[in-house]
């Protein structure tokens, strides 16, 4: 293996000994990535004779900080690049195969929602699962720790929960970003989804699924609320993988076609629409799309639906009456995105009403340190991680500023190129990105 840590870790001891553990930890870092990055040997980015380097560590450190990040300068890379020590367990790997099946082989019921609308519905549909009531889902989980490899195994454990606090949330936005006033209803945690970039991986600590089953008091909840709020599920769990399982749509239709005065939202990835258009919305319910170019999904967001069948979910949906949204996020810079990416464009406003299309945004990747460790872990053959990602405004790893600008002015040139009046706006960014990309902050109203 070109780029097998231990190995290069090793190598750098044993030739470079008077680095100290921080040297050593950078230096490593270096290679692992220009070796995957690059597909060649480790050894070939070390000079055999010693002397043209004299185990002078700011001159290796910097020569293979060029090689890494070749759109930066050496100044830029110097301050903003992410070198942790390499800490992957190939336990954790995650390994792909045919698009997966949800079958809960444990489903944990608390006890207050046992004789549950939503638990005598999955008792019905997972007969051959062990099922077993628990007091309190929280009480169930304190004190252990849970891994990647719980991560892994997910789809085989399910919670059914009474919440009792956390109906509406605010949207977790990066620290100093432009907000767009969105609200989140809580409904679940989890997804069955394997999109290499997800959050979820780094974030969650639970060994299942988490999904409560007493959706009426969200609603009840909703009701004390006295101002308009522009709100959705997905942030947690993909908003319609689910939903035969949980029928939530069915009753989040009926509330909100009840309140006209909020706007509600499902985000989602999958072509799982069969109870949306069951229902009759009434102008103030939209559903909205993650979309990417197919050879973006087929890297990184397996199980998903393919990007035809998303916009043949969207087409049946706007046909039905709902709103259609779509969210460029995460937006993946490779060589060839332009086309790529604005093909996509081009198929939506060819597929998809104009006057159906209610907002699109535009975000580019972006992570936290933690999941990008996670996606070392899971998916160590990742491509995504291959970018020039530097730390950010937001202490995210992002791309450039630049770069980040250079996108967005595109992306909303050829939106604008098919439609001149649909909202666009961008998700976690800077206000000075707003104002330098010439794209306005979301007002919603």
């Amino acid at each position: 293996m070109l780029n097998d840590p231990l190995q290069i870790e090793k190598y750098i001891r044993r030739n470079y000994p008077r680095f100290g553990v921080n040297k050593l930890q950078q230096i490593s870092r270096l290679a692992y990535e220009i070796a995957k990055r690059e597909k060649v040997s480790f050894k070939g980015l070390f000079p055999q004779d010693k002397s043209e380097e004299k185990e002078n560590f700011s001159k290796i450190k910097s020569r293979l900080l060029l090689r890494r990040y070749p759109g930066l300068s050496l100044e830029e890379s110097l301050s903003a690049a992410h070198l942790p020590d390499i800490d992957i367990n190939h336990r954790y790997r995650q390994k792909i195969g045919k698009r997966v099946e949800i079958d809960f082989t444990e489903v944990f019921i608390e006890k207050d929602v046992a004789d549950s609308e939503l638990a005598i519905h999955v008792r019905k549909l997972f007969p051959k699962a062990e099922y077993k009531t628990i007091s309190l889902y929280r009480d169930h989980i304190k004190g252990k720790d849970f891994s990647l490899a719980d991560y892994n195994q997910r789809l085989k454990k399910l919670f059914l929960v009474k919440e009792n606090f956390d109906f509406i949330l605010d949207c977790p936005c990066t620290k100093d970003a432009v907000g767009c006033g969105y609200n989140i209803l809580n409904l679940g945690m989890g997804c069955g989804y394997e999109c290499v970039f997800c959050f979820l991986q780094s974030y969650t600590n639970s060994p299942g699924i988490v999904l409560p089953a007493n959706i009426g008091d969200f609603f009840l909840k909703l009701q004390e609320s006295k101002k308009p709020l522009r709100i959705g599920s997905g942030q947690f769990t993909d908003s319609l993988m689910f939903d035969h399982i949980t029928n939530y749509s069915k009753g989040i239709v009926e509330f909100f076609n009840n309140h006209q005065k909020h706007t509600f939202e499902f985000k989602t990835k999958s072509d799982n629409v069969g109870l949306l258009l069951s229902q009759k919305p009434r102008g103030n319910i939209l559903v909205s799309w993650s979309v990417n170019p197919q050879p973006i999904i087929d890297d990184n967001e397996f199980y998903t639906a393919p990007l035809g069948k998303r916009l043949e979910a969207a087409a049946k949906c706007a046909k039905a009456g709902y709103g259609i949204g779509f969210h460029f996020d995460p937006i993946i810079y490779y060589l060839g995105w332009e086309r790529a990416y604005c093909d996509v464009i081009e198929q939506i406003f060819m597929k998809i009403p104009q006057e159906s299309i209610k907002w699109i945004s535009l975000g580019c990747l972006r992570m936290t340190t933690a999941q990008k460790q996670a996606i070392e872990n899971r998916f160590p053959e990742n491509k995504i991680l291959d970018g020039e990602l530097i730390l950010g405004f937001d202490n995210k790893l992002r791309y450039t500023f630049d770069l980040r600008r250079e996108i967005y002015k595109k992306m909303h040139g050829w939106i604008r190129s098919c439609n001149r009046e649909v909202s666009v706006y961008l998700c976690m960014e800077e206000k000075k990105m707003h104002e330098s990309a010439l794209i306005p902050s979301m007002d919603w109203h």
